[in-house]
């Protein structure tokens, strides 16, 4: 092989690790890791589309606006202290020595933070479910729950 061809074929290798570096940020993004424009908060097109499912009225939607609005409000700082606790870590992972218990005790804070939010997130399902008629509560049944991406993502 020539040593024009090796250049080029070296230059094409560069191209390729450099487009899956960027799929990989891009795909990052998208679910909402760092920096994601819905890390931890649902998309708007998500409630209008179980709306439309649930057949809800406009007062339902209003009084699901309120519910979900004050849930949002109070786990803004939950939110922000979970990532904060998982920096911290990767910072106790990937630190130089090896702190066994810190990494215990920042796993164990993290934990108690992802407890308060499942309970949260219990208590708002049962608040939005309190204002469906039974009809919707059993459509609501059938349909996929999406998973939690606040615990899964923006974490790093």
């Amino acid at each position: 092989m020539s040593e024009k061809r090796k250049n080029m074929a070296k230059i094409a290798v560069m191209y390729c690790i450099v487009a899956l570096a960027a799929c990989a940020g891009i795909a990052q993004a998208d679910d909402g890791g760092v920096g994601g424009e819905h890390c931890g908060k649902p998309k708007r097109n998500d409630f209008m589309k179980m709306g439309n499912k649930l057949g809800l009225t406009d007062d339902q939607k209003a009084q699901a606006k309120v519910i979900f609005q004050g849930n949002r409000d109070s786990l803004k700082p939950l939110i922000a202290n979970l990532r904060t606790e998982r920096k911290n870590l990767q910072s106790l992972i990937h630190a130089d020595t090896i702190d066994e218990t810190a990494i215990r005790a920042e796993t164990a804070r993290i934990a108690g933070i992802q407890a308060d939010l499942n309970v949260s997130r219990a208590k708002t399902g049962a608040q939005f479910r309190a204002i469906l008629t039974p009809s919707q509560l059993a459509i609501l049944k059938t349909i996929p729950q999406k998973k939690d991406k606040v615990a899964t993502s923006c974490t790093e």
